[in-house]
């Protein structure tokens, strides 16, 4: 019953233990507890969207990928669709003899073929509307019978000939012909030139009474 009382009794503090009483075991070292850190971003912060010189060369980078990726595709399409020009046919039928005027300059295939037709007492010709200057396309001028261009002011007379600006020669004049159901074939890639003498050949002129 003493033994158990000693056993009990704790000595003061700062004290030594009497003898035969028993100090208590000394408490293992409990691990200290750290709480996770948890920074608050500061109130401008911007997130994903915070650039910076290696965030901006990353996107930089992946953009121009894109851009090849896309431009690559692209041409890959285009190769594959062929590439066609849709022109006028060199040659046209334009319609019946009686449908043109004497004395008249017909202006109807000027925009689509750039032609005039013009229709004399014995027949037809037919004029290049191209300016033997520098390609533009004149103008048929009634008041003044002739045709002007409007890019240099080069001048034709009625038949072709010029006559003022710098232009250095005529307007071409090309093939006319009828074709075997009656109507005016007019075939642009013959041309007759007059400085080389072949308005007097054969297609150059179409002759006609009706």
């Amino acid at each position: 019953m003493a033994d158990e009382l000693n056993t009990n009794i704790q000595p003061p503090a700062g004290l030594p233990p009497a003898p035969g009483v028993q100090s208590p075991a000394p408490r293992p070292p409990q691990p200290e507890v750290r709480k996770p850190r948890q920074d608050k971003p500061p109130e401008n912060d911007r997130g994903i969207w915070r650039m910076n010189r290696k965030s901006f060369l990353n996107v930089a980078g992946w953009f121009a990928f894109f851009s090849f990726i896309g431009t690559a595709t692209i041409g890959a399409l285009r190769l594959m669709v062929p590439r066609v020009l849709y022109e006028a046919p060199s040659a046209f039928k334009a319609g019946f003899p009686d449908d043109f005027v004497a004395g008249e300059v017909n202006e109807k295939y000027k925009d689509d073929f750039r032609v005039w037709i013009v229709r004399e007492t014995d027949g037809f010709y037919a004029l290049s509307a191209i300016c033997t200057h520098l390609g533009c396309t004149p103008r048929w001028l009634p008041s003044e019978n002739k045709f002007k261009c409007p890019c240099h002011g080069s001048g034709y007379h009625k038949d072709g000939i010029n006559f003022e600006g710098p232009t250095p020669r005529p307007l071409e004049r090309l093939k006319i012909t009828l074709d075997d159901d009656g109507q005016i074939l007019v075939d642009r890639n013959i041309k007759f030139l007059y400085e080389k003498g072949e308005w007097s050949k054969p297609g150059a002129f179409l002759k006609y009474n009706g």
